[in-house]
């Protein structure tokens, strides 16, 4: 972990997830751990044009882990449901 990390994760900025179902990115790396940032307001601006809420909550899960939607679509339920625990009040 880098010294950044470290310190965003003690002061609560940010979380991993270990992931209980690791998946293979088409880049041929293995997820096996997604960190977590705190949302932002810019986050939920950035998602309030779209009208699905399952899409949205999806959307706002890619920006504060930083994978792509297409990365997203790899991951088991279970772990999705991991990260959506991050969000008190969010869905995907």
């Amino acid at each position: 972990m880098t010294q950044a990390k470290q310190l965003h994760s003690e002061m609560g900025i940010s979380q991993d997830v270990k992931l209980k179902y690791p998946v293979r990115l088409p880049t041929g790396e293995v997820l096996e751990k997604v960190s977590v940032r705190r949302t932002r307001v810019g986050d939920l601006r950035a998602v309030a044009n779209i009208e699905n809420e399952a899409e949205q909550g999806l959307a706002i899960i890619a920006r504060v882990t930083g994978l792509v939607p297409e990365d997203l679509d790899l991951l088991d339920l279970e772990d999705l449901q991991a990260l959506q625990n991050c969000f008190p009040g969010q869905k995907a």
